[in-house]
């Protein structure tokens, strides 16, 4: 019996290199499925922003009015009651010590 040659990794028998670079119809079809399927992801992608554009800007239109209303509200209180518009604390309320300044209301 003769002895066998010692195989090595060089010895491993695979397929890479073999396929024939040609063009394959199957795979044509297989990469416009993969761009179909891409393409209605990103629509709906898209159409769910315009959605939340569409919930953030009325929701800013429902804070002005809301901030119209509350300051309008305050115009018409101020108005039938005036402030006065000299400063509101006089200066007896005022106490000094050496924490600061404390007002005495």
């Amino acid at each position: 019996m003769a002895i066998q040659k010692r195989k090595s990794v060089k010895d491993i028998k695979t397929h890479a290199g073999i396929v024939n670079k040609r063009f394959l119809p199957h795979e044509a079809y297989m990469r416009i499925t993969t761009l179909e399927m891409e393409r209605v992801h990103r629509i709906r992608e898209m159409e769910s922003a315009r959605q939340r554009i569409k919930t953030v800007a009325d929701r800013i239109k429902e804070i002005d009015i809301e901030k119209n209303i509350l300051l309008d509200r305050i115009k018409a209180t101020t108005e039938s009651f005036p402030v006065n518009t000299k400063a509101s604390i006089k200066t007896d309320d005022i106490a000094r010590d050496n924490r600061g300044q404390l007002l005495r209301y």
